[in-house]
């Protein structure tokens, strides 16, 4: 979902080559493109089954509920003022994006959508002449303890917007996940737009290898940063090199806007991957460290070591430099 869900910048790669088939085993591969990006399913099964409608259906469902792409859909409906009942689905993202919100003293914010709107990074048209007082003025429509929400409904006062962007893609690769285990399928990796969840081994009864990017600007000169090896967790890495502006005098503007501020980021961390047990709190986490810069980030990863964590950032005299906590080590390939 990087382009419908998230302006994420940076694509996680999967580089695991496979067998089609050993024995009785079989690797089912789904690819394709939905919700704006790419997705590369893969998963083993005894009985050769094809899983592919009903992944296509799970797309689907998270778009009908969670796209702000889609007039019709249950956040653009509460964003119209409609009085809408939520699901399940739109009630557990509600309820992770508020703990994220909490962890991260505000700075994962999913009622940033009104900033979105007033930057339009992504708008062809957009100068980037954006005047403070019109910065302040959405500022006062943005936080999420202004909301209330319970397992049925959301309230939303006048002015506030949901944008479940930079978390939806991840709970989308999750329930995928967990699909695919209720089918008794214990051997799979999911990826969606770059954010992937691993469970068991491939085909060749080895850990899938997972290779995290290099920040570089051009997307067909992709190269890996690191290369690691993913089970039984999920993995979300967020960047700002690649969807940015750049401005008249030189300077970029970067996608990711900071909800306390009013304005985008503009630090030297380019890029942030976090593993978690499940997608979507990766996926929150690495967007809300990416807005942090790279000290406060630290500070958080030294804070919550329940978490692993690995940043790429900007050095003005060293150049490219990579920070990663020490649980991280154990997930790279050697």
């Amino acid at each position: 979902m990087r382009s419908l869900f998230s302006f994420l910048s940076l694509m996680t790669l999967i580089i695991q080559a496979c067998q089609p088939k050993v024995g009785d085993e079989v690797m089912r591969i789904n690819r394709g493109k939905a919700q704006g990006t790419t997705y590369n399913i893969q998963y083993i099964t005894t009985q050769g089954t094809d899983y592919q409608r009903e992944i296509d259906s799970i797309f689907a469902f998270v778009d009908q509920e969670m796209s702000t792409y889609l007039p019709t859909s249950t956040i653009s409906r509460l964003n119209a003022g409609e009085a809408t009942p939520i699901e399940r689905h739109f009630f557990n993202v509600l309820t992770l994006s508020d703990k994220i919100y909490q962890m991260t003293g505000g700075l994962f914010d999913v009622t940033v959508y009104p900033l979105v709107q007033l930057w339009k990074i992504e708008d062809p048209n957009f100068t980037g002449a954006i005047d403070s007082s019109k910065v302040d003025s959405v500022l006062n429509f943005i936080g999420f303890s202004k909301i209330a929400y319970d397992s049925t409904s959301v309230k939303l006062p006048a002015g506030i917007k949901l944008d479940l962007n930079a978390i939806a893609q991840g709970y989308t690769v999750d329930i995928i996940a967990e699909f695919l285990e209720s089918k008794g399928i214990s051997n799979y990796m999911v990826e969606v737009g770059g954010e992937v969840r691993c469970k068991g081994k491939n085909i060749n009864d080895k850990i899938w290898l997972i290779g995290i990017e290099k920040p570089v600007d051009d997307p067909n000169n992709q190269k890996f940063q690191i290369i690691i090896k993913l089970k039984d967790k999920s993995l979300a890495t967020s960047g700002s090199y690649r969807k940015y502006r750049t401005m008249p005098d030189g300077s970029r503007l970067s996608h990711t806007i900071n909800p306390k501020t009013g304005y985008p980021t503009n630090h030297n961390l380019l890029s942030v991957s976090v593993i978690a047990d499940d997608c979507a709190t990766a996926d929150g986490l690495a967007t809300a460290l990416l807005v942090m810069g790279l000290q406060e980030a630290k500070q958080f990863a030294a804070k919550h070591p329940e978490y692993d964590y690995f940043f790429i950032y900007f050095d003005r005299y060293k150049g490219y430099q990579t920070w990663s906590t020490e649980g991280f080590s154990k997930f790279v390939e050697q």
